[in-house]
């Protein structure tokens, strides 16, 4: 979660001190510009007071002009700025139509159009009634070139009656000809900024309370009206100012040096170490002060620099909050170093300590050289930061560490692994887990190792290496296991045991890794968990072991985490289909695609949903349907890495929808794709591979071939049951025995399958196998040989299966016009919001997050097809009057 001090130091607008002279035609002019150009820049040295003139002058916008500040540091890449940017933005309350998560996830994959879209469609359909000023102070900090790549498309997307104000001390990089030519461009250089000599007079009157033409005169002449020399010229004494040597006054830097030390050195001394120890800090606030100083008096030191204006800017908050300005801060940190070098280690190590926010705190121990706890912060961090879908952001981080550091850190290697594993790239996830597992066993982390080398056997399981696989598991399990390395080992002999046996296996394994989970596993091992476990649907207990599953991941996702409750409806997809559920199944396609692209349809769950998608139309019949998944999947299918297991899965899949709907071309062509996985040695993947081969000969009429191929793999095919391989083996060896005359010899193979569907309930496994294989069963000349209770399932699948074909099946109740598919939750969030209340206010009315009130608003918005949270306050308006009334927030 992001920290207050840092969302206060990055964001917050600096509070505009009373008792400042006028400078009434600076401000008329900057006034004019907020409200009638596209881009107003501020470009000028430091302390020509860029940052005060805006703040002074937001203050005077008019009512309803909406205003978003951001203050730039050197720390700010892409990622962080845009991250910030959000920040800054989310008082306004914008209808995010995009997870911001999945925007940084945009920006880390390079579409940075995309991603500026995105915000410019929010920013459009925010209300306001006066428009919006977005201001980035100190962008001259910014030195990732993406920066301004990005903002170029948000200059050139930006609404109407929206301004940018950047305020650098460099002229941005941005292609600015057209629009200065258009006249969309206000622009206040040194010049403009820079006091007048009848400012100056003013000034030195307001400062002395008397009237000196002369020596206001020769202070314009020294400092040329630049800012910060004329305020600390008028904090020192006459006496210090007037002995400068003479060529300080030609060069700003050294005159602000000069003055400043002059200042300070006038300080108590007990106000003097208090500054200087502080100065590693963003931002000034009582607790961070004495933590970092030492000094209890820090409440009363606080009000003294705010009292003396030590070139401090007050921030609006309900405790104390200064920030230094970046001369006086940088004056400070080089007068530490000079006094005080060997204490600057240890007060960055105690502002980290107080930093709440993990990214902050890693990279203020990275400043201060401090590798070990920088590692440790991060380490700590990302377990959380990945259940809130920053993976992205750790992996930034890592990249901040001395390359000595990422290349031999066990940490590091271990948050690298986890980072890659959502992307099922488990060849880099195995060789990270095996770096970490190494280093770890080196420092005598034990534990650890324990852990990586889990994850490492899980990983080259799904490279099908499974000989080195079994090998390492059965090392873990022979030492002592901590709580994830259990889970991790357990989760490891059920998709061992699913592939090659036995029978109930994968339901007993899986019985206990939920159990284990239940007893304190974290949002990300509950991902890392739950991955594709369906695969063995169809084996014996493993649906209600996936209903519980289900259950916890949802339970300890709580009203957020998307990602793992988008992971529990498609394996809650799957159970829908198996069993035949078809309502429920469409609904939940529904909510995954709607999270799905409130996610930014992250490659990863797009090929999930598509898998269970194309089974669902080949049972449904819909050939033009499967025809464009199929297409879908093998797009996605290209991007994976094809010395891993995935692309069989996904192809196997394909070739299964395809078999259904008797779609032989497809089949030939991408069954030699499957002898290209390395999953032939697979007992499980092996057997689909002979099964659709079997079913290709004998539509091809080789029938002898095709019942060899049959008859000897229903030996294993319900042992070794995945998804559907029983079901196809046995209805495709009734069929050929049919063929061959032998009805005694088919329903003796059909049987066994028609009693574990009844008696699991577990229809859909048959349902993919298409309705013209159930149908030829159906109507076959059984001469006696089936029973009349089976012949009636059967005749009641192709009964369903016709159903679906005809699109007939039952469906849920339409909505009523009042509650547009709303959930009871979404209704509560749109009667909050109806009521004029903000994200912040309905996330404490209805105990959720903000950013869980993003997502319902978004999802409202989505399912009425509306742009604005203005048109949904209404859209409830004209529905409801006593029947939905706002939540009580007493």
């Amino acid at each position: 979660m992001q920290s207050a001090s840092l969302a206060r130091a990055k964001i917050q607008t600096p509070r505009f001190r009373s008792g400042l002279i006028e400078r009434s035609e600076l401000e008329e002019q900057l006034g004019d510009a907020l409200t009638s150009r596209r881009l107003v820049l501020l470009v000028a040295p430091a302390g020509y007071g860029k940052t005060a003139a805006l703040s002074r002058q937001l203050q005077r916008l008019p009512p309803g002009c909406a205003v978003a500040w951001l203050t730039a540091d050197e720390e700010d890449d892409l990622h962080r700025f845009l991250y910030h940017l959000i920040e800054a933005l989310e008082p306004l309350d914008p209808p995010w139509r995009l997870a911001p998560e999945a925007l940084l996830e945009r920006v880390a994959q390079g579409r940075l159009r995309e991603a500026a879209s995105a915000v410019l469609s929010a920013i459009e359909a925010t209300e306001t009634c006066g428009g919006g000023v977005i201001v980035l102070d100190d962008l001259h900090a910014v030195s990732d070139p993406r920066v301004f790549e990005f903002l170029g498309h948000v200059l050139e997307g930006l609404p109407q009656n929206w301004t940018l104000v950047i305020a650098s001390r460099v002229e941005p990089p941005l292609a600015l000809g057209r629009w200065r030519a258009r006249r969309e461009v206000a622009e206040f250089d040194e010049t403009a900024l820079g006091f007048s000599r009848k400012e100056v007079q003013a000034l030195w009157r307001h400062a002395t309370g008397r009237e000196d033409p002369e020596q206001a005169q020769r202070l314009h002449d020294r400092t040329q009206g630049w800012a910060a020399g004329l305020c600390l010229s008028l904090e020192t004494s006459e006496r210090a100012a007037a002995k400068a040597p003479t060529g300080v006054w030609h060069n700003r830097r050294h005159l602000f040096e000069y003055l400043a030390s002059e200042v300070f050195e006038d300080l108590p001394s007990e106000l003097q170490e208090f500054l200087l120890r502080c100065s590693p800090l963003s931002e000034l606030t009582v607790a961070r002060c004495v933590q970092i100083s030492g000094n209890p008096r820090a409440a009363r030191l606080l009000e003294n620099i705010e009292r003396r204006r030590l070139f401090i800017s007050v921030l609006d908050s309900d405790e104390l909050t200064l920030r230094l300005h970046d001369l006086f801060r940088d004056f400070l940190e080089e007068r530490l170093r000079r006094r005080h070098p060997d204490e600057v280690p240890a007060l960055l190590r105690r502002a980290a300590q107080g930093e709440a926010d993990p990214v902050r705190r890693t990279h203020i121990y990275l400043r201060a050289g401090a590798w070990d706890e920088a590692q440790q912060s991060l380490a700590g961090a990302t377990a959380d930061m990945l259940a809130d879908d920053k993976r992205s952001q750790v992996l930034r981080v890592i990249e901040q560490f001395p390359p000595e550091i990422q290349a031999h850190s066990p940490l590091l290697a271990y948050a690298r692994g986890l980072c890659t594993w959502p992307l099922y790239r488990y060849g880099v996830v195995r060789s990270a887990m095996a770096d970490a597992a190494a280093g770890f066993d080196a420092l005598g982390r034990h534990e650890d190792a324990q852990r990586a080398r889990a994850t490492e056997a899980l990983a080259l399981l799904f490279c099908e290496q499974m000989e080195d696989a079994r090998r390492l598991s059965r090392a873990v399990r022979a030492q002592p296991m901590d709580h994830e390395a259990e889970v991790l080992s357990e989760l490891f002999d059920f998709w061992y045991e699913g592939h090659h046996g036995p029978l109930n296996g994968p339901a007993d394994h899986l019985g206990r890794v939920i159990d284990l989970l239940m007893q304190g596993g974290s949002v990300e091992l509950w991902s890392r968990c739950i991955t594709r476990v369906a695969l063995f649907i169809s084996r014996p207990g493993v649906t209600t072991q996936l209903q519980r599953m289900v259950n916890g991941a949802r339970a300890i996702a709580g009203d957020g985490h998307w990602s793992l409750q988008i992971a529990a409806n498609v394996t809650e997809a799957w159970l829908h289909l198996w069993q035949g559920r078809i309502a429920e199944l469409e609904a939940t396609f529904q909510s995954v695609e709607e999270d799905s692209q409130w996610l930014g349809q992250s490659a990863g769950l797009r090929i999930r949903l598509l898998a269970v998608k194309v089974l669902y139309q080949a049972a449904c019949g819909n050939t033009d349907a499967v025809h464009a998944t199929r297409d879908a999947i093998v797009a996605h299918v290209s991007l994976l890495n094809r010395s891993e297991s995935l692309p069989l899965l996904y192809y196997v899949a394909l070739v299964m929808a395809s078999a259904a709907i008797e779609d032989w071309p497809t089949v030939r062509m991408y069954l030699p794709e499957l002898h290209l996985q390395l999953g032939r040695e697979t007992p499980s993947m092996q057997g689909l591979i002979r099964a659709f081969e079997a079913q290709l000969a004998l539509h091809e009429g080789r029938l002898g071939e095709a019942l060899a191929a049959l008859r000897e793999l229903t030996a294993e095919s319900a042992s070794l049951d995945t998804m559907y391989l029983d079901a196809t083996v046995r209805t495709q060896l009734a069929l050929a025995e049919l063929a061959q005359g032998s009805p005694a010899a088919a329903w003796e193979s059909l049987e066994p399958l028609i009693e574990r569907v009844v008696t699991s309930g577990n229809v859909g496994q048959v349902l993919v196998v298409g309705v013209r294989v159930l149908s030829r069963l159906s109507l076959a000349a059984w001469d006696g040989a089936a029973s009349s209770e089976g012949l009636a399932v059967l005749r009641q699948w192709v009964e369903t299966a016709r159903q679906l074909e005809a699109g007939t099946h039952e469906r849920p109740e339409v909505p009523a016009a009042n509650d547009a598919g709303l959930s009871g939750r979404e209704l509560e969030v749109l009667a909050l919001l109806a009521d004029n209340q903000s994200n912040k206010l309905i996330a404490r009315a209805l105990d959720l997050s903000p950013h869980t009130v993003k997502r319902h608003v978004a999802r409202i918005l989505d399912r009425l097809d509306l742009s604005s949270r203005m048109q949904a306050a209404d859209w409830y308006r004209s529905r409801f009057t006593d029947q939905h009334k706002p939540p009580s927030q007493g």
